[in-house]
């Protein structure tokens, strides 16, 4: 029986030790279980703070994006506007200012007729060389001729009321150019003609001429020039510009019709007062007639489709 009695304490001794680890291992279960509970959660908060920010971080990525588009947008518009409304100070009339895409045709008589226009743009820093051949006309730039971003503004004008001088007939067709800038150096300018130079002798015969923008447009002769055999282009160095083309004095000394001779006029020198407003305008033009008349120099039909022979 004492035995027997042993045992039952013993085993009640091990049952509440059982009990009190069971208990143990429960609290320590629930422990950490929280302690994982907690853990989730922070890392859900976190994620959810860091889904958060980059979807806010986003947000703002794309209204800066905006703000730079629309800010982009309106320094372009700015400066288009600035670029079509700003007048070319280096220009000394008014009415021949030059806005960046073609020359003024405010000083143009209503009778000229426009056949096209063209803009060259000369960086300054190295030679050009610039072909508008639908036109017959043609364009040199010396390295350092022109300040950066230069702009020459070419106008070709395929009819009007042109004078040239007596004894001449205009043989090519007139251009009407602009210079945004005052040059450095002489540009080298080549216009179509269309004589056809067999000897050397004749291309005496071609003159460079030029006349100011306001009707009627008076021709006068400029000195210089070369006209070579067998081409159809002239060219000359010119630091000024104004309404230019080509004649062809005439061999016996007056124009081919006499009752269109009286038209003519005595060649003025260079340094006249329409030369001078000429230059000061900055500007060039281009046209085929001799008389008061409206006349059709043949550029809607291709530039000089004529073979004339002096």
């Amino acid at each position: 029986m004492r035995e027997y009695s042993i045992n039952v304490e013993d085993y009640e001794k091990l049952k509440l030790k059982v009990a009190e680890l069971l208990e143990e291992k429960e609290e320590q279960y629930l422990k950490e279980k929280q302690i994982i509970i907690d853990n989730n959660q922070n890392l859900i908060s976190e994620k959810d703070k860091v889904i958060a920010k980059l979807t806010s971080n986003e947000k703002q990525i794309i209204t800066d994006l905006k703000e730079k588009e629309l800010y982009i947008a309106k320094l372009v518009k700015e400066r288009q506007e600035r670029v079509l409304k700003q007048p070319i100070k280096e220009t000394s009339s008014i009415g021949l200012q030059f806005n960046y895409l073609i020359p003024s045709m405010d000083s143009l008589d209503s009778s000229v007729i426009i056949a096209g226009q063209k803009l060259f743009i000369l960086q300054g820093d190295r030679s050009d060389s610039l072909q508008w051949e639908k036109y017959g006309f043609r364009l040199e730039c010396p390295q350092g001729a022109v300040s950066k971003d230069t702009e020459v503004a070419v106008t070709a004008l395929a009819g009007g009321n042109f004078k040239v001088p007596k004894g001449t007939v205009l043989v090519s067709a007139v251009y009407a150019i602009s210079v945004s800038k005052g040059l450095l150096k002489p540009l080298v300018i080549e216009l179509q003609h269309c004589v056809d130079l067999r000897k050397t002798s004749q291309t005496g015969c071609l003159k460079f001429v030029r006349a100011p923008l306001k009707c009627p447009y008076h021709f006068s002769i400029v000195e210089g020039g070369c006209f070579r055999v067998g081409k159809r282009y002239g060219s000359i160095k010119r630091e000024q510009f104004s309404c230019m083309g080509i004649v062809a004095e005439m061999s016996n000394g007056d124009t081919p019709s006499d009752s269109e001779s009286e038209e003519g006029y005595e060649t003025p020198p260079e340094g006249s007062t329409d030369d001078t407003h000429n230059d000061s305008g900055n500007r060039a033009g281009e046209t085929s007639e001799r008389t008061a008349s409206p006349i059709n120099t043949g550029l809607s039909q291709g530039m000089c489709d004529c073979n004339c022979v002096v």
